[in-house]
């Protein structure tokens, strides 16, 4: 089962709505551990400080104490630090006996004071924390937060204990925070609502301009080459525009090539087949009366038909493989060696019109990386074709120019190259004068192209005539 599509709309958004809700995340829990943090060292540094302030104002007044502590009559040192901590700061003050009694706050006036009092030692006594105890405690009443610290105080000149209980009720932070946390969540609806118009504003510009290249590559697809001229806000649907444009471009020479390739194909072709054809139907109804002659035509055509479908053949596999759809091996090949096999396969040909090859080796060790048979067939082309046109010598030679370049010359004594030719020499089915069906020469260039090489073709400027195909290769460790 084919995995399901998402449309590039929702792409987007999705894209834009996990990167918002990530970064929402993080600020949130980052923002809220700060605030809390902030919270818990603030109460602890202010409880702190009121202990400190506690402890040194009972030890400033221990010496004036009334004589007995009792209920509706609290002591000196009592009153003074409780009256000096609550305007201190926002921590508050009850003195608690040793058996848990509320000392103070005792009057009406404070009596939400007591009732929070009440319910701390309440919560202590259930969480098990006695009195006295040094540091800071959290504690949880209700769905409050409570620091609590508690210091003994000698409260009566026999010499009784109590405990200052300070005790600071977070609640109020807590609130704020939540208030915060509301006001992050509005801001979330809204950036999500933003960030959906956001979404759609980009993602429709970027549809529309796909949908535009789409159209452009349909019309490509049915054979339709124009060129069209887009503008792009975005630089990357700008270059895919422009190799769309380039593309269209090599397409419509390549089906012009092509057409153009079979339509001299197919008339190349055709004219050897009806020779074959009419000197068949001519043995067949005995319309000659040398019949080895009209065979020896027959033959002459097959043959001829033979190499031209040979070379169409090798011309496409080797478009197939300059495409990247097919691979030629190739492997280590000494060059010296393939020229003069190629020599000796035509020299019997030059002897039967008289014509000789000499072939002149300058350099050892001509080793390159290629197909042998592509090879052997570009060199036995030009051989011939230098064979063809030459008045009664071919020479060939080889020598290593440079270190990263070797280069074969075939050099004839013929009539030369024509203008009229020359700019079209190594064009598929460019035939010249005496000239065969026109693909050796193409295929010529398209084996040396793939073997990364080049090939040339000039008249001799020695004061001869003739013509020199010169092909440039690289030596295999150069590669």
């Amino acid at each position: 089962m084919k995995n399901a599509k998402i449309g590039l709309r929702l792409h987007i958004f999705l894209a834009f709505l996990i990167v918002f809700l990530i970064s929402f995340a993080v600020i949130l829990v980052s923002f809220n551990l700060f605030v809390q943090n902030y919270i818990h060292k603030d109460a602890t540094a202010k409880l702190n400080q009121s202990i400190t302030l506690a402890r040194n104002l009972a030890t400033e007044t221990r010496f004036f104490p009334v004589a007995d502590f009792h209920d509706d009559d609290i002591s000196i040192v009592v009153n003074t630090v409780v009256l000096t901590l609550k305007g201190s700061s926002d921590v508050k003050v009850s003195l608690i006996s040793t058996d848990g009694r509320i000392q103070w706050p005792t009057t009406s006036d404070y009596i939400r004071e007591k009732i929070t009092t009440q319910n701390v030692i309440n919560q202590l006594s259930k969480q098990h924390i006695p009195l006295g105890e040094s540091g800071v405690k959290v504690i949880r009443i209700d769905e409050s937060s409570f620091y609590i610290a508690s210091v003994p105080i000698v409260v009566s000149r026999s010499g009784s204990v109590s405990y200052l209980l300070l005790y600071l009720d977070a609640s109020p932070y807590f609130v704020f925070l939540k208030s915060i946390n509301q006001l992050l969540y509005v801001i979330l609806i809204i950036s999500l609502f933003l960030t959906l118009l956001t979404s759609l504003i980009v993602s429709n510009s970027i549809i529309r301009s796909i949908r535009k290249l789409t159209k452009f590559a349909s019309k490509i697809g049915s054979g339709i080459f124009q060129r069209h001229d887009f503008d792009f806000f975005d630089k990357e649907l700008n270059e895919l525009a422009s190799d769309m444009n380039i593309m269209a471009e090599k397409l419509e020479l390549s089906d012009k090539e092509q057409k153009t390739f079979f339509q001299n194909a197919s008339h190349e072709l055709r004219t050897p087949l009806m020779s074959i054809q009419g000197y068949a139907e001519g043995i067949r109804y005995k319309v000659f009366d040398d019949q080895e002659s009209a065979a020896d035509v027959i033959i002459s055509e097959s043959q001829r038909l033979t190499g031209m479908v040979e070379n169409l053949l090798s011309i496409s596999r080797l478009d197939t493989a300059a495409a990247g759809r097919q691979q030629i091996s190739k492997q280590l090949i000494d060059l010296n060696e393939l020229l003069e096999s190629v020599a000796d396969k035509v020299r019997g040909s030059a002897l039967l019109v008289n014509k000789d090859i000499s072939v002149h080796i300058h350099s050892k060790d001509n080793i390159i990386l290629g197909n042998e048979n592509d090879l052997f067939r570009a060199f036995e082309n030009i051989l011939s074709n230098g064979i063809r046109y030459a008045a009664s010598n071919v020479a060939l030679s080889i020598s290593k120019t440079t270190p990263e370049t070797i280069v074969v010359e075939v050099m004839d004594d013929g009539k030369g190259i024509s203008a009229d030719i020359m700019a079209h020499l190594f064009d598929r089915f460019a035939r010249g004068e005496d000239g065969k069906h026109g693909i050796g020469l193409a295929l010529v260039k398209a084996i040396i192209t793939d073997h990364d090489g080049s090939v040339t073709a000039s008249n001799r400027t020695d004061g001869k005539t003739g013509a020199i195909f010169q092909v440039t290769l690289h030596p295999a460790e150069q590669k």
